[in-house]
């Protein structure tokens, strides 16, 4: 049965419309780098499991208002690391977990046309966000074909997708020069029960970045490795942190 609060979100949903998220016009204002497919019936379910805010449709409205908030939060990514990605050799192989957007835009801003891309993305049917929660087998919750068709309307055709429920983490084609996911671990489920994946794939000379929230606190283990929390603005004006595990140019402090 759907509880009052959900048939009145519904009801403001028919007659309003998609709601347009709130975005930092600074960001909005930028290049849109990442482009949007049309925006279908399978293309509005798939966002609507990785992006539960957005209430979206099939629609041109839709389209831009996707492609406005993809591009936002990969501007405000990219500020931050641009000058540690910038230094690290080209041709390289590189690692996303979760979304993909990024791959597309980073593949534009740092010229990663001919790096080894790799995405690390499963199926899901629900959407199981908690706040650097413990680790659950069955925690993704993307839609692989719409990764792929985004991946292939960008022109990303060097991208090896990797599905999660056929392939364990610590069985991907490691060692990466690069390891990130945003929104994903780090922030929804906690990095310390991932850290050992993620240092065998990163290797000795590695790096990986993750989302953290704005009150994240290095647990015993990252203490003891080089690492650096930058304080980045979200794509809604919100606070919240980049980790960055690993050497970059010698600028990394434990």
């Amino acid at each position: 049965m759907v509880s009052v609060r959900e048939a009145v979100r519904r009801i403001k949903r028919v007659i309003c419309g998609p709601q347009q998220p709130r975005v930092n016009p600074r960001l909005a204002s930028l290049e849109r780098v990442f482009h949007s497919p049309p925006m279908t019936r399978k293309l509005v379910r798939a966002i609507r499991l990785i992006s539960p805010h957005l209430h979206l449709r099939p629609t041109e409205t839709s389209r831009g208002i996707w492609e406005s908030d993809q591009n936002a939060a990969c501007w405000a990514e990219y500020e931050c690391l641009k000058d540690a990605l910038s230094v690290l050799p080209k041709p390289m192989r590189v690692l996303e977990i979760g979304l993909g957007r990024s791959l597309v835009f980073f593949s534009k801003k740092f010229g990663w046309q001919n790096c080894k891309l790799h995405a690390y993305e499963a199926d899901g049917k629900t959407t199981k966000y908690t706040r650097n929660g413990p680790r659950f087998e069955d925690s993704f919750c993307g839609t692989i074909s719409e990764l792929r068709g985004v991946l292939d309307y960008n022109g990303m055709i060097n991208v090896t997708i990797h599905d999660a429920k056929s392939v364990a983490m610590k069985d991907l084609p490691g060692p990466f020069d690069l390891l990130y996911g945003f929104y994903t671990i780090g922030l929804h489920w906690s990095l310390e029960h991932f850290f050992d994946e993620v240092l065998a794939l990163i290797g000795k000379t590695g790096i990986a970045v993750f989302t953290v929230s704005r009150d994240f606190r290095p647990f015993l283990r990252l203490q003891q490795l080089p690492y650096r929390l930058i304080e980045k603005d979200r794509c809604d004006e919100e606070i919240e942190k980049l980790l960055i595990l690993g050497p970059v140019g010698g600028t990394m402090k434990p």
